[in-house]
């Protein structure tokens, strides 16, 4: 199955979602900060960066130029409850486990995700 990073805002959004992701048969990669995002960067290879709705837009922004660094054209979900704040970026404006899985299967398939997935 698929490799995700995924990146929270605290410990347990972390835990919660890896736990998500792994029980869907998703390999999970979790990071907290922007150091953990570059050193998964410089030893993993993943297939999607998952980026969480508990950070600010300029955080966000940040995380994803690290990840557009270290691992290049990799595909990027962020997670949002009224925006997208990451230019470029596909984006679910959902909190629903269902519908972020379903929106990541939609990325991994390389199909486009803005906003609600039916």
């Amino acid at each position: 199955m698929a490799k995700i990073l995924s990146i929270a805002a605290s410990e347990v959004l972390r835990t919660t979602r890896q736990l998500l992701l792994e029980q869907q048969g998703f390999s999970v990669y979790s990071a907290l900060t922007l150091e953990e995002v570059e050193a998964l960067g410089k030893a993993e290879k993943v297939d999607l960066a998952l980026i969480g709705h508990g950070f600010r837009g300029p955080e966000k922004r940040e995380f994803a130029r690290v990840v557009n660094h270290y691992l290049p054209g990799l595909p990027i979900l962020e997670m949002c409850f009224h925006s997208p704040e990451i230019p470029g970026a596909d984006f679910v404006l959902s909190d629903s486990p269902h519908e972020l899985i379903t929106a990541i299967k939609h990325v991994l398939a390389g199909r486009r995700v803005r906003g609600y997935i039916e």
